[in-house]
């Protein structure tokens, strides 16, 4: 028989049983949040992409500055950003200098010559950092900058 104040033992050890068994299958669930942390800040990163993309462009043509595939320059931000085809070129001097992606960003490839080519953006920190990325490819003539988001493999 119980005390109207407390518990006896086997209530105790049942409950904990109990929560140890709502943890086993709780945990799970909030243990990878690393993965859709990576995923938020490349999507953050895409959309400032677009949107630098979009402001360095718009300062081409206020100064006139479209012809392709000569490679011209636009200050944002106290930044020189290497411009090609009026839009940041896929280097980290072009679209790296207008959204200004310091920190934990890697630039792997990309140039701003002559040949069109393209820049991955990866996450240092990413398990598998060639599927956790974003793929900005250069403008031409015919078309503006591509920009591709790959989540699979944060």
């Amino acid at each position: 028989m119980t005390s109207p104040m407390g518990f006896t033992l086997i209530e105790l050890v049942i409950v904990i049983v109990i929560v140890g068994i709502l943890a086993a299958f709780a945990l799970p669930r909030f243990a990878d949040l690393g993965s859709d942390a990576r995923v938020a800040t490349l999507e953050a990163l895409e959309g400032a992409m677009r949107s630098a993309a979009g402001t360095a462009h718009s300062l081409a043509i206020v100064e006139n500055k479209l012809d392709c595939p000569t490679n011209h320059t636009v200050e944002m931000g106290g930044e020189t950003v290497t411009m090609r085809c009026g839009y940041p070129c896929p280097h980290p001097n072009g679209i790296g200098k207008a959204v200004d992606a310091t920190g934990n960003y890697t630039f792997v490839g990309g140039n701003c010559g002559g040949v069109l080519g393209a820049v991955d953006v990866r996450i240092t920190d990413a398990p598998e950092p060639a599927n956790c990325k974003i793929r900005y490819t250069s403008a031409r003539q015919d078309r503006q900058p591509a920009i591709a988001l790959t989540t699979s493999g944060c």
